[in-house]
């Protein structure tokens, strides 16, 4: 009875020569679940994606855990040796931060500086991984600065230019007041891959900080990093025990809690958005097997005359419904999946093409469009196409195999 019936389903869902209007609603319906579970993964897939990199991306710049001391009398050297032999912390970097003015004779720019050590600037992956031009081992000299890609285009800077920092504050003198400015040489130049970052930052060496800002001996903040960013609350409490009234301490889930959930609550809403996409392909399905059913009335009735049950007649007609939704869960998931993880190829294609920013980092802040597939994403996506589908060919369906034979054969 099984192969019956489905040998009965393959023919209904094949013979469509006669029923061209059925043909069509029942392409389109299909058409409809794949693009709908398509956009789904894509856009899950590049929220995700940008979540995941805007973290990883603030956090490479900021630490985890930033110490900002409520004075200028912290030993900070010895409070970073402290912190590194808290378990789970990976470094800790002692940095001068300060906004200040960028100028090469032909344009100014605002930059946020921030005094650095060599060494700790190798450890800040994000900026020694991501070396455009020179290298940081010239980062040696006194009066060397390292500066974000775009912003040394947008300055007109190149490797081996002068520089001049000017700070915002002025010394007085004989002469008058006075700004106080340095000659720095630009040794590289970095592209993080985050456009607010390499149009805004640079870094000079630390104690050429804090003889230009007048903070000889002192910080502004230390930033700590951790080998499991879930367990930083462990490593902040350990801290505040110790330090609770020399620092305020501010953590990576903390700063960023409000985008973190504009982000979640983004991604909840558009999923439910665009499964109605999927929903509505949904209710053309019915269209469709209600028709059917109506033009199959005959054959269900000499069907019911031959032995074959009302619960057959439901698998028979379930089958016809359900494969529409099947094949187009499954064309949209391989179209959601190509398109996902070759996202950032089809990106530079559409960029070389039309000869323009599809993804401006101006706007979205990240230089190339992200996407991170998960499986229990693509996972939910097809269930809940799966069972809309399945769920609008349960009444068509149940309709078929209540059909009275004997009222259909007596007006054939």
């Amino acid at each position: 009875m099984v192969k019956t019936e489905l040998l009965i389903a393959w023919r209904y869902i094949k013979s469509k020569r006669r029923e061209k209007v059925i043909s069509a609603i029942a392409a389109f319906s299909l058409v409809g679940i794949a693009l709908g579970v398509a956009t789904l993964i894509v856009v899950t897939s590049v929220m995700n994606g940008f979540r995941k990199e805007f973290t990883e991306r603030v956090v490479g710049f900021n630490g985890h855990l930033s110490m900002h001391p409520t004075s200028y009398v912290v030993d900070y050297q010895n409070v970073v040796k402290d912190i590194l032999k808290i378990p789970g912390v990976t470094a800790a970097i002692p940095l001068v931060e300060q906004q200040s003015i960028l100028s090469n004779q032909k344009t100014v720019r605002g930059s946020l500086v921030c005094g650095i050590s060599r060494d700790d600037l190798m450890q800040k992956k994000l900026i020694a991984d991501n070396i455009i031009t020179g290298n940081l081992k010239d980062f040696n000299i006194e009066n060397a600065v390292v500066l974000g890609d775009a912003l040394a285009k947008r300055a007109r800077i190149n490797l081996g230019d002068d520089v001049i920092i000017i700070v915002p504050k002025m010394d007085e003198t004989g002469v008058g007041v006075i700004p106080r400015k340095k000659t720095f040489k630009l040794v590289a130049t970095f592209s993080s891959g985050m456009h607010e970052y390499d149009s805004s930052v640079s870094y000079i060496p630390l104690e050429t900080a804090q003889k230009l800002f007048k903070m000889k001996g002192y910080v502004t903040t230390i930033s700590v990093f951790a080998k499991n960013p879930m367990e930083i609350d462990a490593i902040k409490n350990q801290i505040n025990k110790k330090y609770s009234n020399e620092f305020l301490l501010t953590d990576w889930q903390t700063s960023n809690s409000s985008f973190m959930k504009a982000v979640e609550i983004e991604r909840n809403v558009m999923f439910l958005i665009l499964t109605l996409i999927t929903l509505v392909a949904s209710f053309n399905i019915i269209s469709c097997m209600i028709m059917l059913v109506k033009d199959k009335e005959k054959d269900i009735a000499i069907l019911r005359t031959i032995g074959i049950t009302r619960n057959a007649i439901t698998r028979i007609f379930f089958t016809v419904g359900a494969s529409i939704g099947v094949s187009g869960t499954l064309i949209g998931t391989f179209l959601g999946l190509v398109f996902s993880l070759n996202i950032q190829r089809i990106q530079q294609f559409l960029d070389t093409a039309f000869n323009t920013k599809v993804f401006s980092p101006e706007v979205y802040f990240l230089t190339n469009l992200p996407s991170s597939v998960r499986a229990i994403d693509v996972l939910v996506t097809v269930v809940v196409s799966l069972l809309l589908s399945c769920l609008a060919t349960l009444y068509p369906a149940r309709k078929a195999s209540r059909l009275n034979p004997t009222e259909i054969l007596r007006y054939a």
